[in-house]
């Protein structure tokens, strides 16, 4: 049996070299010797899309048969790989068929094991404790008694991509066209649909549908014109219709190309190379105009505060369109994941079902070249209480103005709070950090102006040439932009509007000057006070 224990000197240079900093991102990245060893081949790489679960094929077994292996990655590092168990690894599995959900706890194969429907169908089981659970078929009408394999899911679990094909054996696939099928509104699979016939051209295999949900990669040798054999292309969801696909040239050998993935930031596709001396699990970069829009990976909880999970609803709105994005409950434990992708700025909100506890919302700003990095959220709903003070950051003014940007939903959950807490009063805050001052308007910012009025005395000539004093007035001008107390009555009008008693609520305002322009910003928020 061929040893390993020279993998973890590799690993420490590795760890090294990549914690050199970098002025861009390389065009080309190896994993590191922990997986990628110079005796041995490793190959059809498919990586979770929050990228810390990676299956793959390796020949470091007996007799060097190709054997599926299995990693996780925690705190940044690769785990030492271990081969699947024998009742998933097997002989008759459609070998390179595998795939994993985007939290890498699910594995799906594609396998001719008894129990089936037809030839080649596919399984999935759970990953429990570092260990796999049981397998299951996925049945009916996801597998029929032609081939099933290669299935790729999309991130929220409700979209499955698969190929169907004439004919299949361990090692190859013909007559293949592209299937995709959604869940209904009980969660189960409909009639999966053939993608349309310029995608569906005679041969095309292993769909990956990418963490943003409309990027989909897939092989092909009838599509056209290619490098060689199996070619990748790459087609977009836009508006309901897939677009015309196009060749992954920066990819594509004059070989087989057809087994790759990437994980939930798009930046990188992953997929075998041949190395030095071995094939090697290598990383390439997207060009700009290729590359799949980043998602990022929320993981949220809910507490009560107390040990028990309230019940909850967890919502997410994109501010620039006013759409829902997501719209679920929270697992018995209180757990919930989800993905968004760039480009925009959601209201990610956790709402109790009892309407006098407090909620939980927080924005999110995807925009520009933002950290997609797992951000983990803690959201604690408990009843209200005195000493509470309520962040709105969903709530913002339009610019240079007193009027409230997309409040409505803001506003209306903010008043159904108070409403049903009526034993309270409620200081409106607004905390402007970045006071500014001049006496022309300088900025379109300094919206605000104060006339002072001064008095002050002039030495002056008397028509009989004596020297006397006497009273003058000057007006002077300040331009500011303190909008404050304008921005917390318009909010405390709109609350009333809503029901809510206008005795209980206060404005509470204030204004300092930020030198830092990064870190200037206007803060929105609510006190609870007992009433007096």
């Amino acid at each position: 049996m061929l040893t390993l224990k020279a993998m973890n000197r590799f690993a420490i240079v590795f760890c090294i070299l990549s914690a050199l900093p970098a002025a861009a991102q390389a065009p080309v990245r190896k994993l590191p010797p922990i997986i990628n060893h110079p005796s041995i081949n490793v190959s059809a790489p498919y990586i979770s899309a929050d990228g810390n679960t990676l299956v793959y094929l390796s020949d470091y077994s007996e007799g060097g048969v190709l054997t599926v292996y299995f990693t996780q990655r925690t705190a940044g590092q690769w785990k030492q790989p271990v081969a699947l168990p024998r009742h998933i690894n097997t002989r008759l599995n459609f070998i390179r068929g595998y795939a994993l959900s985007s939290d890498g706890n699910t594995l799906f194969i594609t396998s001719a094991k008894s129990g089936g429907v037809g030839g080649y169908d596919i399984w999935w089981g759970r990953l429990n404790s570092y260990s796999w659970n049981d397998l299951e078929n996925m049945f009916k009408p996801i597998n029929s008694t032609e081939n099933e394999g290669c299935p790729s899911i999309t991130p929220d679990g409700n979209t499955v991509y698969f190929m169907r094909c004439e004919k299949m054996d361990a090692d190859n696939a013909s007559g293949c066209r592209i299937m995709v099928s959604v869940k209904d509104n009980v969660g189960r699979w409909t009639e999966p649909q053939e993608l349309p016939p310029y995608i569906n051209t005679g041969n095309s295999q292993c769909p990956r549908i990418m963490a943003d949900a409309e990027t989909l990669i897939f092989s092909s040798d009838r599509q056209g014109p290619g490098k060689g054999g199996m070619d990748l292309y790459m087609t977009r969801l836009e508006n309901g219709t897939w677009s015309k696909p196009v060749p992954l040239d920066f990819a594509n050998t004059e070989g087989d190309d057809i087994y790759v993935s990437a994980t939930s930031n798009g930046r990188y596709l992953l997929r075998d190379m041949m190395g030095k001396f071995k094939t090697e699990l290598t990383e390439l970069l997207f060009p700009e105009a290729l590359r799949p829009k980043g998602v990022m990976k929320i993981e949220g909880s809910v507490n009560g505060g107390n040990g028990n999970i309230p019940a909850t609803y967890v919502s997410v709105t994109d501010l620039s369109t006013g759409q829902r994005a997501y719209s679920a409950r929270p697992d018995p434990q209180g757990n919930f994941t989800l993905y968004l992708k760039a480009g925009t700025t959601y209201e990610l909100a956790v709402d109790p079902a009892e309407s006098h506890f407090t909620y939980y919302t927080e924005v999110i700003d995807l925009t520009g070249d933002a950290n997609l990095n797992t951000r983990k959220i803690s959201a604690s709903i408990t009843p209200l209480k005195a000493g509470d003070e309520l962040e709105l950051p969903g709530l913002a003014f339009k610019p240079y103005s007193s009027v409230p940007a997309h409040s409505e939903a803001v506003i209306s959950r903010l008043a159904r709070l108070l409403k049903n807490n009526p034993q309270f009063h409620y200081e409106i805050q607004i905390l402007l950090e970045g006071y500014q001052e001049d006496s022309v308007q300088s900025s379109p910012d300094l919206t605000e102006m104060v006339a002072d009025t001064l008095r002050y005395k002039i030495a002056d000539i008397d028509t009989l040439g004596q020297l006397y004093e006497r009273d003058s007035l000057a007006v002077k001008i300040t331009w500011h932009n303190d909008r404050t107390r304008r921005q917390a009555e318009q909010i405390i009008r709109q609350l009333t509007q809503l029901g809510v008693p206008a005795e209980v609520l206060h404005p509470f305002t204030n204004a300092r000057p930020e030198p830092d322009a990064t870190r200037r910003r206007t803060r929105i928020r609510v006190a609870v006070r007992n009433k007096p």
